[in-house]
């Protein structure tokens, strides 16, 4: 299988556990690895043969800059899911999202997932 890598989509949100983590922004990087077939898209050439990228990166601009969660978890699975719904040619994607700068304690705090389009059946 092929993959599209999008890799540290550069994003601020408001999202945490903690009152001064819903006041005031945070960095957030994105990458996934959407996995589709792009033999179709190789010899047509044609955008709609495959993952619109700058679409795919609204999706995680949309997730990470709307409404706040609690967990990094959370904003990645809403990314997986928002990205298989609007793109049928992915079969399945690994979304990584990174909170950085934690005050000045630690670099960052990341998740990977990995889903395939029949965990939203």
């Amino acid at each position: 299988m092929d993959k599209l890598i999008l890799k540290n989509i550069k994003l601020k949100g408001k999202h945490g556990c903690f009152a001064h983590e819903l006041k005031y922004p945070c960095e957030f990087w994105v990458s996934m690895k959407i996995h589709l077939d792009t033999r179709k898209s190789a010899k047509s050439d044609a955008l709609e043969d495959t993952v619109d990228y700058p679409a795919a990166i609204a999706i995680a601009e949309g997730v990470i800059m709307g409404e706040s969660v609690r967990l990094i978890e959370k904003l990645a699975d809403k990314i997986a899911e928002r990205v298989l719904f609007r793109f049928p040619i992915a079969k399945k994607i690994e979304v990584k999202v990174v909170k950085r700068n934690l005050e000045n304690v630690l670099d960052e705090i990341s998740v990977k997932i990995k889903r395939k389009r029949e965990d939203y059946a």
